[in-house]
């Protein structure tokens, strides 16, 4: 009896230690300090994206873009800020300035400006446009837009 006693209270003696111990990890938490997972890592970060992108090829498609330049400075670890300059729809340069945000192993990008050709100066936009690195580490732009009125998108290989 007394062998029964003794382990009983061995026992209860276990479990209010350990009871003590999980209310001391309570009240002891550091604010930050949290229990839950963080979410898992895409492996991309913008760093990847960084830098100045010139056109594997120089082609000025007429519905499209060609000898694409396109830069990517990192502002945030999230997001950056996106300069484009190309030619558009068969003759039209474009430079114009926007912004990024990395979007799991992409970069969702828009970009604007105004493009002065022959005296005439015409807005253009490229929104929903992303961004992706291959196996090759080159970056595949796919844009859509307007430039000067005329609807153009496509998809260019850059590098740097």
């Amino acid at each position: 009896m007394k062998s029964r006693f003794s382990a009983f209270i061995l026992i209860a003696a276990m479990l209010i230690s350990g009871g003590c111990d999980l209310i001391d990890k309570l009240n002891n938490k550091k604010d930050g300090d949290s229990s839950t997972p963080t979410s898992p890592s895409t492996g991309t970060s913008l760093d990847a994206f960084a830098g100045t992108w010139s056109s594997v090829t120089a082609s000025t498609p007429p519905a499209g873009c060609g000898n694409v330049k396109y830069t990517v400075t990192p502002t945030t670890s999230s997001s950056a800020a996106v300069t484009f300059t190309g030619t558009c729809a068969g003759n039209i340069n474009v430079t114009g300035s926007g912004a990024g945000t990395l979007n799991g192993s992409a970069v969702d990008w828009s970009a604007s400006g105004v493009v002065a050709q022959g005296g005439v100066n015409c807005p253009f936009t490229f929104t929903n446009s992303k961004a992706t690195l291959n196996a090759a580490g080159q970056v595949v732009v796919t844009y859509a837009g307007t430039v000067c009125g005329i609807p153009v998108s496509g998809t260019e290989t850059a590098k740097k």
